[in-house]
């Protein structure tokens, strides 16, 4: 490795004070000839590369997966799919990974997604760490394959998978590492590699060493063998925020990220549209979500009609949606003064256009949810109602500090 360093970098002008041709026998030289690590020589190596390139003019890698116009996908890239349990995260990912490997004389409409003309063909590796062996994973590559134009019984050279199931959790990564390198070694194509729930590849996701392993495997991946990873992740119960430390640091890394959800309608309801968020876009504009719903004839998602998503949203502007209205109250104490019930109501009324008895059943809903709602300092507070002689006022409070004439 050093004498390929040494070839590599012989004729390399002087930088950052000394002169990185021919660096090894340099650098032994220095501090009374101290030798240096292999990783040193790698960062220095990595230096001159960078050197390199900033004399160019650069040019930005366009997308390689698209969803309709949209720039979903970009080469060299971590990205992540993230949602509740039981939102249809991986049936997203079927659609993504039967664009890569479809076929040109295949028609299937894919939720939109496609791989851009100018993408090379990749190697499709799809990780599956959760669904059963006999039926549920199984379906799931048969319906890949059907989906890009391949019948069940056909094997294309490009799609590789396994499961991590029978693996004990510790020895997961170290697994997946020898995988991933035995993929590397079978074929000259670049990687797209799907970890589905990328979580279970670790032995703890909350552990900053363990979760770290993982996001120095894939940035490596990443720029050492052009590969592109797809992470599937579940988010904590009844927040939005991906699982574990690995959850956040996978955000920080991520190009693009989208979260599945289902659209709630006017009672805060989970309806049949599934909506995608585009959560993070490094190099785009943040782009409009699209909308999908499951059918059982295909045991699959498709795109969802105008005409259905426009009937779920106007049911929710008829009515007082529990977030908007959580929205409105915190405008409306945002000074942390009480307010009395009709003057409270009143307001109420007239930012979510709607009537007196539909803000009363908002209103005991967020009462008996203990809904957060935040303050001027961003503590989040619950709502609470106090008499104060013969009037009632509506305030703010701290959990913990609720006043004694709380009705």
């Amino acid at each position: 490795m050093e004498a390929n360093l040494n070839n590599e970098y012989a004729n390399s002008q002087p930088h950052n004070g000394f002169s990185l041709g021919g660096f090894s026998e340099e650098l032994n030289k220095l501090q009374n000839g101290k030798e240096y690590s292999e990783t040193l020589k790698k960062i220095l190596s990595t230096a001159e590369r960078l050197k390199q390139t900033k004399e160019t003019d650069i040019k930005f890698d366009d997308a390689i997966i698209l969803q309709g116009s949209n720039k979903a996908i970009f080469p060299r890239s971590i990205n992540l799919i993230q949602g509740q349990s039981g939102v249809h995260k991986s049936r997203l990912v079927e659609n993504i990974c039967s664009a890569v490997l479809k076929r040109e004389n295949c028609a299937t409409e894919l939720l939109g997604f496609s791989l851009s003309s100018a993408a090379p063909e990749y190697a499709l590796v799809y990780i599956d760490t959760e669904r059963n062996l006999s039926a549920q994973f199984p379906y799931a590559l048969q319906t890949i394959q059907l989906n890009a134009g391949y019948s069940k019984v056909d094997h294309p050279s490009n799609f590789y998978y396994t499961s991590l199931v029978e693996v004990q959790r510790g020895e997961r990564f170290h697994v997946l590492n020898e995988f991933l390198e035995l993929i590397k070694e079978k074929t000259k194509k670049p990687l797209f590699v799907v970890l589905d729930v990328s979580t279970d590849c670790l032995e703890d996701f909350n552990k900053p060493d363990k979760s770290l392993q993982l996001i120095d495997l894939m940035n490596i991946s990443v720029n050492l063998y052009d590969a592109v990873f797809l992470c599937v992740i579940h988010e904590n119960p009844g927040s939005d925020k991906a699982r574990g430390h690995f959850g956040t640091e996978l955000l920080n890394k991520a190009t693009n990220a989208f979260q599945v959800s289902f659209e709630k309608n006017a009672e805060n309801k989970k309806t049949d549209i599934v909506k995608v968020k585009y959560l993070k876009c490094r190099n785009t504009r943040t782009y409009e979500p699209f909308y999908a719903k499951y059918m059982d004839e295909i045991k699959g998602l498709v795109l969802a009609s105008e005409e259905d998503v426009q009937a779920v949203m106007n049911g929710k502007k008829l009515k007082a949606p529990l977030n908007k209205m959580v929205e409105l109250i915190e405008f409306i104490l945002i000074d942390g003064l009480p307010m009395s019930r009709l003057d409270f109501l009143e307001k109420l009324m007239d930012g979510l256009e709607t009537k007196v008895r539909t803000i009363q059943i908002r209103l005991k809903e967020i009462e008996e949810l203990e809904t957060p709602i935040f303050n001027r300092k961003g503590e989040a507070c619950i709502l609470i109602k106090e008499r104060r002689g013969k009037e009632v006022f509506y305030s703010l409070s701290t959990k913990g500090q609720e006043s004694e004439h709380e009705v």
